[in-house]
């Protein structure tokens, strides 16, 4: 009894860690014309883990969705090996364009120089607190990056660092561009953060996607005028019992509530992967990996 058991559980955690699901979610927005939506696949904390041969299962997975473009939300890599993770990277780029944040390993990791060489030979938009603006339908989208904060040694009170980097965001010039703000940047910078994210939200047309590998800073990231905030980091919990949103998340503890699925607060939807591969902890229970599909169409 005892080996057939412990051959279910075998069997239990195998499917748990390599078996990948499909999680859909469907947004509507007035920004959008009546003809027009936007396909995003989202992936995150993929950790060097390879899916089939040369990642074939889980691009197959992506091509099927048909995507218009993938945003990856940090930890690509899990050690200095990226082997898994640029083939990956490879195998999406011939499918759509690819924008893509930092996450912490991929700082602990200690060779992102030579990660971001072989990451821009396949054109991927690496954000590094910058926007870059995608255009399909002749409507525009701005994809926000915000940096994790271990890199610009704020691991600790990376809060004030998500702050201070969205602000900077909002009322430096690039602001003219990300908020389509109708009002002066001396005028701006004077004016109180969320009396300006609130009047930014109600003038721009332009749909607002923020990338970012932490998904607890969900309070900071509403207060601005972002329409979709995409999130990884918490690995769903790791293990998943019924009716919980897992055991445990780094930066959340125990019992953490931020770590799958949407959220939404003050007008603005966080979508929380979780994720691909793991770390620290290599065993998923109950907890498959998942890739996240977002259509946003007009409402």
């Amino acid at each position: 009894m005892f080996i057939f058991i412990s051959f279910l559980l075998l069997i239990s955690a195998f499917i748990s860690n390599n078996y990948i699901t499909i999680s859909r979610h469907t947004l509507t927005s007035q920004k959008l014309k009546k003809t027009s939506s936007l396909s995003i696949i989202h992936i995150s904390d993929l950790h060097n883990k390879n899916f089939g041969h040369r990642q074939s299962y889980l691009i197959k997975k992506i091509r099927l969705l048909k995507p218009d473009l993938i945003a990856v939300s940090g930890d690509l890599i899990d050690n200095s090996a990226y082997k898994n993770a640029l083939t990956f990277i490879q195998k999406a780029s011939e499918i759509c364009p690819i924008y893509y944040v930092r996450g912490n390993h991929e700082s602990l990791a200690g060779n992102f120089a030579n990660l971001k060489k072989e990451l821009l030979k396949y054109h991927v938009t690496i954000l590094k607190n910058e926007t870059a603006a995608f255009t399909k339908d002749n409507i525009t989208y701005h994809i926000t990056g915000l940096d994790d904060p271990i890199f610009r040694g704020h691991n600790k009170k990376y809060k004030s660092y998500a702050n201070h980097e969205l602000n900077k965001l909002l009322k430096t010039g690039t602001a003219q561009n990300l908020f389509a703000k109708k009002l002066s940047v001396r005028k701006i910078r004077h004016m109180p953060d969320k009396a300006y994210a609130k009047k930014a939200s109600k003038s721009h047309d332009i749909y607002q996607v923020l990338l970012s590998h932490r998904p607890e800073l969900f309070h900071i990231y509403s207060s601005y005028p972002f329409d979709l905030v995409l999130c990884g980091h918490a690995h769903g919990g790791q293990i998943r019992p019924p009716f919980t949103d897992g055991l445990y998340a780094p930066n959340q503890g125990i019992f953490p509530r931020y770590t799958s699925g949407s959220h939404t607060k003050n007008g603005t939807t966080e979508i929380i992967s979780r994720g691909l591969g793991n770390s620290g902890c290599p065993l998923r229970l109950l907890n498959y990996p998942e890739i996240v599909h977002i259509v946003i169409k007009p409402n």
